[in-house]
């Protein structure tokens, strides 16, 4: 029992991968079929953004990407402190295999940074899709906020906490790309 509750404990600490079993039984409209079906694959993360807010975490529907058929993103912010600014999301997705591919999926926030209220909770919904042409195997999904009108990035106050690129730019997940 104590065995089972130490792995329970150091897997919910362990950085998030997110990797789809292979299949060689699904193909074409049944594939697309049961990937628009899976359930939301939830990230932890707690990067703290500043003063404004930890990124508690994701989810993703599928947990996997596949070039033309996009993924359903969910970001979860905790609100530390309030702002005047409107704070936008970056997104980075970028292959694993250093090959230069490379998506924006920047925007603004669904609800604006300068209504946020502290200790509220609020989520960002978005799709990542994959362009035609795209050869990894594997992405990179990195995130911050951005300020639109100075073009720089929020600091990640706690970098030795999470996976960083050293740019202020949080890597959330690895996610495979599949088909």
């Amino acid at each position: 029992m104590r065995r089972a509750f130490a792995l329970l404990s150091l897997l919910s600490i362990l950085p998030s991968c997110i990797v789809e079993a292979p299949t060689s039984e699904k193909s074409g409209a049944a594939a697309q079929s049961s990937r628009a079906q899976v359930k939301p694959v939830p990230v932890k993360n707690g990067a703290v953004l500043g003063d404004l807010a930890e990124l508690v975490g994701a989810t993703f529907a599928p947990p996997s990407l596949s070039v033309g058929d996009g993924t359903r993103v969910v970001l979860v912010f905790r609100v530390i402190k309030p702002t005047t600014d409107d704070w936008q999301v970056f997104v980075h997705v970028e292959d694993s295999e250093g090959r230069g591919e490379r998506l924006n999926a920047d925007h603004p926030l669904r609800a604006p940074t300068s209504r946020w209220k502290a200790g509220e909770v609020v989520q960002d919904e978005f799709v990542l899709t994959l362009p035609p042409g795209w050869k990894s195997r594997a992405v990179n999904v990195f995130v911050g906020l951005w300020l639109p009108s100075t073009n720089a990035r929020m600091k990640v106050r706690n970098p030795e906490a999470v996976r960083t690129d050293g740019s202020d730019r949080v890597l959330l997940v690895q996610l495979p790309v599949v088909g």
